[in-house]
């Protein structure tokens, strides 16, 4: 079987692709719960353990609020949010592309499955 080679996630000028943005900023809008354009703390904790396992530790929160976009209350805005993964994609994209299949999209960037599907319930049949 051929080995599968995923599209780049960045253009040649280091920017996200737009597939690539598209797919975070969905997983984003999926975590900003309250929809008020940011990650409270809980929200970006939610993202935290369904991507690593695990809440980011004091000196990646601390990483956050010092580089990357933050509103008016601190919380990471989708600014900020691509602001980290176009920092991540520059130097590990490979670390990318593990996010963005844990969050459900495959090496085309369509979503094929759900963070959610395991906790969804079924629809019970008549």
């Amino acid at each position: 079987m051929p080995m599968i080679i995923p599209p780049t996630l960045t253009e040649e000028d280091g920017a996200l692709t737009k597939a690539c943005e598209d797919a975070l900023v969905a997983i984003f809008e999926r975590y900003d719960v309250d929809k008020d354009g940011a990650l409270s703390n809980a929200e970006l904790d939610a993202f935290a353990k369904d991507t690593n396992g695990d809440v980011f530790d004091e000196v990646a929160r601390e990483e956050i609020t010092e580089f990357l976009d933050l509103d008016s209350k601190g919380q990471l805005t989708l600014k900020g949010f691509l602001q980290m993964y176009n920092l991540q994609t520059s130097s590990e994209p490979e670390e990318t592309w593990k996010d963005l299949q844990k969050h459900g999209y495959d090496t085309n960037l369509k979503l094929v499955a759900s963070r959610n599907e395991d906790h969804d319930e079924k629809p019970k049949r008549p």
